[in-house]
């Protein structure tokens, strides 16, 4: 019998799948630290359009509005990858938690599927 039919109350997805919420949990971390660069990003352009306001000697401008054009396009490189990777990641995780709950529908327990793979994991890890 699962836990919920044992105990009785209904086991939420969290305590069902720790690991799986860990992963979402770290997903939506690296989201708003892609969030924050974006935003820096759009900073620094508006930074290096400001410049155009100073009046600097003509080198002094084109230096600084290009030292920020490229760190607004860094910024944003680096906050776009980790963005979509940290995607990719939590689309793989809940993928693997479906996964090991269709395996589980199918004639063993949840609880057990997931021990199961930990042992051959274990075991596969111990001969190599």
């Amino acid at each position: 019998m699962r836990e919920d039919e044992l105990s009785g109350r209904p086991v939420s997805w969290r305590e069902a799948n720790p690991q799986a919420y860990a992963e979402l949990k770290r997903t939506w971390g690296v989201i708003g630290h892609s969030s924050v660069l974006m935003m820096l990003s759009l900073s620094l352009i508006g930074t290096s359009l400001t410049l155009g306001y100073l009046h600097w000697p003509g080198w002094l401008e084109v230096c600084a509005r290009l030292g920020t054009s490229a760190a607004a396009a860094g910024c944003a490189v680096v906050g776009l990858w980790r963005l979509v990777r940290a995607v990719f990641r939590s689309v793989r995780a809940v993928r693997a938690v479906l996964r090991t709950r269709r395996q589980g529908a199918g004639g063993k327990a949840q609880g057990e599927t997931l021990e199961e793979s930990a042992r051959e994991t274990a075991t596969a890890a111990g001969t190599s």
